[in-house]
Order: C-alpha cells, then sequence, then structure tokens
C-alpha cells in the first residue's frame, strides 16, 4: 500500500523528532551522571570541612580550657575591662586581692576606693600592706582591655632594704674619712680657742680668734648636716609639692650666700606651675646644694640661674652658672662622697643631691665646658594630679 506525499512527510517529521529526542535523552543521561559525580565530591568535600571544623572546635575548646585553667592557677589577678570602663571578668586571683565581687562595678572606682598611688609608677598600695603593680593592654575597640595585677610588696620591700643596706656599707666606708674631715676643722678650732687665754691678748687679735673658731664650727655644723642627710638618703616622701613654690623656697634659703658673694642669682619660673611627689625640705637641700657649689667654685661674683623646663614626663630643675666649668675626667667623680678641691668644702654637697634625686625616682645630670660654665639638672618625674 503505497502513502501519499503528506504521510511520508509526516513520517518523516515523526523520525527526526524521535533522533532529536534520543539525543537529548542521551544529553541529560550524561548530564546527571556528570551531576551525580559532582554530588558525591562535593559530599566528600563537606563531610572532610565538617570533620575540620569539628577538630578546630574540639582546639579550641581545650585551648580555651587549658586558659581557665591557667587564669585560675596564675598568681596574678586578671581583669577584663570593657569599653565603658567596667570589669566584665575576674578570675580567683583578683576576688581574692581586691576582696570583693568586683564583676559589674567600674575598675577606677574599684581601684580608688580600695588603693593609693605608690611611690613607683604603675604601683599601687592597698589598705592591707600589699603593693600591686597594675599593668593595662588594650583589645580590639569594641572588646576594651585587660588588666594585669602583680603583687610586687616583697620586691619593693626588699629593694628597699638593699637600698638602705648599701647606705650603711657607704656610711661605713667613709666613716675614716669622715673621721679626717672633722678633725681638722676641730684640731684648728681647739688651737685658736687655747690662744684666747694668752695674756695681754689684742682685743683685734681675740676677735679674729673668735671669727676663725666660729667658721670652723660652721663647717663642722654643715658637714653634719650633709652627713645626716645622705645617711636618710634623701627622703623621698610623699607631698604634693609645686615646682613655683620649690623654687621661692630655695631662693629664700640662698639668699644669704648669694648676698655674701656678691653674686647675681636669677630665678627663671615655669609659665605653668606643676607639680612632683616628695619632699619640699630635700628637694631644697639638693637645690641649696647645687647653687652653694657654683657660688664656691666660681668664689665672687659668680652668675647662677636657677630654673625649670618640661620635658616628656619630666621636671628639669636647672642650676646654670657662667663658671671655669668642670673638666671631663672630674664630671662623675665630683659626686662621690667626701670628695673635694676646697679646703672649706664638705664632699658631701652633690652626693646629697644625687641622693635625693635618687630616693624621689629621678636623676641628676651635669653639661659642662671648661670656660663656659656648668648646667647642672635635678630630673624629677612629673605629677599630674596633685590629690
Amino acid at each position: 500500500m503505497s502513502l501519499s506525499e503528506a504521510e511520508r512527510g509526516r513520517l518523516r517529521e515523526l523520525e527526526e523528532a524521535f533522533a532529536l529526542f534520543n539525543t537529548t535523552s542521551a544529553q541529560l543521561a550524561d548530564a546527571y551522571e556528570r551531576l551525580q559525580g559532582q554530588v558525591v565530591e562535593l559530599t566528600q568535600e563537606l563531610a572532610q570541612a565538617r570533620s575540620e571544623r569539628l577538630l578546630q572546635l574540639a582546639e579550641k575548646e581545650r585551648v580555651a580550657d587549658r586558659l581557665a585553667r591557667l587564669l585560675t592557677l596564675l598568681p596574678a589577678a586578671v581583669l577584663v575591662i570593657d569599653q565603658m570602663g567596667r570589669i566584665t571578668e575576674a578570675n580567683a586571683t583578683a576576688v581574692q586581692w581586691l576582696d570583693a565581687q568586683v564583676v559589674g562595678c567600674s575598675w577606677q572606682g574599684v581601684l580608688a576606693g580600695l588603693a593609693q598611688s605608690g611611690e613607683v609608677t604603675g604601683d599601687w598600695l592597698f589598705a592591707n600592706g600589699r603593693i600591686l603593680s597594675v599593668s593595662e593592654t588594650a583589645l580590639d575597640k569594641a572588646l576594651g582591655k585587660i588588666v594585669l595585677l602583680m603583687d610586687v610588696t616583697e620586691q619593693r620591700n626588699l629593694a628597699s632594704k638593699l637600698s638602705q643596706h648599701q647606705r650603711l656599707r657607704s656610711m661605713g666606708e667613709m666613716a675614716a674619712s669622715l673621721a679626717h674631715q672633722i678633725r681638722t676643722p676641730l684640731a684648728a678650732a681647739l688651737l685658736y680657742a687655747s690662744q684666747l687665754n694668752l695674756p695681754n691678748l689684742p682685743e683685734q687679735k681675740r676677735q679674729e680668734m673668735n671669727d676663725k673658731i666660729l667658721a670652723r664650727l660652721r663647717h663642722l655644723e654643715n658637714l653634719v648636716t650633709d652627713m645626716l642627710q645622705y645617711a636618710k638618703g634623701g627622703q623621698s616622701g610623699s607631698s604634693c609639692v609645686h615646682v613655683s613654690e620649690l623654687l621661692s623656697h630655695v631662693s629664700q634659703v640662698v639668699e644669704q650666700s648669694i648676698v655674701a658673694s656678691h653674686s647675681r642669682f636669677t630665678v627663671l619660673p615655669l609659665a605653668q606651675d606643676t607639680t612632683v611627689r616628695g619632699d619640699l625640705a630635700a628637694l631644697t637641700t639638693a637645690l641649696q646644694s647645687l647653687i652653694v657649689n657654683a657660688i664656691d667654685v666660681v668664689k665672687d661674683t659668680a652668675d647662677i640661674t636657677l630654673s625649670a623646663r618640661i620635658e616628656d614626663e619630666w621636671i628639669c630643675l636647672v642650676v646654670q652658672d657662667k663658671g671655669p666649668g668642670i673638666a671631663p675626667a672630674l664630671q662623675e667623680k665630683i659626686f662621690e662622697p667626701f670628695y673635694t678641691s676646697r679646703a672649706q668644702g664638705t664632699g658631701l654637697g652633690l652626693a646629697v643631691t644625687r641622693a635625693v634625686a635618687q630616693a624621689h625616682h629621678g636623676k641628676v645630670t651635669l653639661i659642662s665646658k671648661l670656660g663656659e660654665g656648668s648646667e647642672f639638672c635635678l630630673w624629677l618625674p612629673k605629677l599630674e594630679e596633685c590629690l
């Protein structure tokens, strides 16, 4: 039976459609197989990633546990402070040392209520006698900071005892020199005193002898005063000392020496007054020793300037003269106890100045050129707030 032309056309369309269907089915089957392979790979990768994630979480848990145990056993107090300044975490040592449940409280409020600032920067003295060194480490801005408190009571006590022991040792080594220093003016005073009993001694001569005796006795008094000040190590004290008040006090103390030596004395105070922590009398003695030393070196008509300047966290109290200067080989030696190049010097003035500076956690520096004068600077830590 023959097919018409129209029927043969439809048959060809069906055959083409069937071939296209077979091709599409083969492509879908191939794509499905590839998709299955990718699913398997992704499943394996996810399983591996999950396993690694679980291992990381387990490791973080172990680290967190170790840190928690470490904070518990650490012989120091650790506090976590938020951005508002409040304590969010505290280890057991912190609770014990601060003797309070401090979590949720203001850190500055807790510190101000329980302690006062110590002599060493960063130290805080508590009512029970414990001295804690406070240091802070900033965290992310959103987290605040960590505060570490270390108990330095024993170290500070040992340092104080060591300093005292060194001073006593130095005193022992200087005993022989002190005996010689006292014997010389004492022998001279006794000699002059014995001459007062001579018969027919003119009144003018008698007055000269009296003056010489008084001069030797004043020398002995200065020697004993300097020796006592040196033995005390300067006594730093804990008072708030205004620099302007200190400079004014020094000016009054040295006025007689300035007038007697016909010297010129200029005081240049700070434009804005500031404070240091210490002992006014000891600091006055230290600066007085520098000024008297300048007068003695220059002899008459010395030109001396007392000034103050601020450099970073330090106050520099400067005594400057236009004298002969000090040779480089002697610039360290002059601070040694009993070293003096003057017949009437005690040899303790500059040693006292250095002892006072060290007791106030400062130092003394010297800049000097022969023929151009000298500049002594007493460096003291600046006190931001005077409570």
